[in-house]
């Protein structure tokens, strides 16, 4: 079975590395975010789904623990199929959650579909940190890269708990801006990634030797090495 080469790092997606690695940022803002935004929304909040306040930890705690669970498992899913799957069920599942968090009553539900919330933000993750292992934005250092992402994903959480604190009784306009923000952030990845799979053979192929990262082919070799 011919091996799909493994790009130089981000050779398979050419000049459009910089945008791949913005929108993936972007997503890892959105997951961040999510996770502290109900943390600081106060009473409005719990009076509209009966979450007294010593439950508000769990609202926290289920998104974390699916976020946590799941993001190893997927991340070795990424390295079996390609990407573009599980970055589409990731959008899918964070942006139906986050509608269905400001329709929903009751404790129960609110806290179900925060969990599903918690599992579309693995999948974004899991899809970022596969495609962020395969970039190398024009040689930058890679320490560089994680600096940032770091950066990000801090700023997300500290925006979060700012949005949940001013909004008030309008909490459920934090939960809808997740709608036009992922698809910010969600379109121009998938179209990079249809795109590069239509130029160059398979993005997320496997590399042939079990190794991290995705296997990014040339033409028929890639076709070969991802059946």
């Amino acid at each position: 079975m011919p091996r799909a080469e493994r790009p130089a790092v981000g050779g398979g997606f050419g000049g459009e590395g910089r945008i791949l690695y913005a929108a993936c940022a972007l997503s890892q803002f959105l997951v961040a975010a999510g996770a502290s935004v109900v943390t600081t929304m106060g009473p409005a909040l719990r009076e509209a789904n009966g979450l007294r306040a010593s439950w508000l930890p769990w609202a926290v705690l289920v998104y974390a623990l699916a976020l946590g669970l799941l993001v190893l498992p997927l991340c070795l899913l990424i390295r079996r199929i390609r990407p573009l799957p599980v970055l589409i069920l990731g959008l899918w599942l964070f942006v139906q959650s986050s509608v269905a968090l400001t329709l929903v009553s009751g404790a129960a539900a609110f806290l179900a579909f925060r969990a599903v919330q918690g599992v579309g933000a693995a999948a974004l993750t899991a899809t970022a940190f596969a495609l962020v292992l395969a970039l190398d934005l024009d040689g930058q250092r890679s320490d560089r890269l994680l600096l940032a992402w770091s950066a990000v994903v801090v700023a997300g959480l500290g925006t979060g708990l700012v949005v949940g604190a001013v909004v008030g009784a309008e909490w459920r306009w934090a939960l809808w801006a997740n709608v036009p923000l992922t698809a910010t952030a969600g379109v121009p990845l998938v179209r990079l990634l249809r795109s590069t799979r239509q130029r160059k053979g398979e993005v997320g192929a496997p590399t042939g030797d079990g190794g991290g990262g995705l296997g990014v082919g040339q033409g028929d070799g890639a076709q070969d090495a991802a059946a």
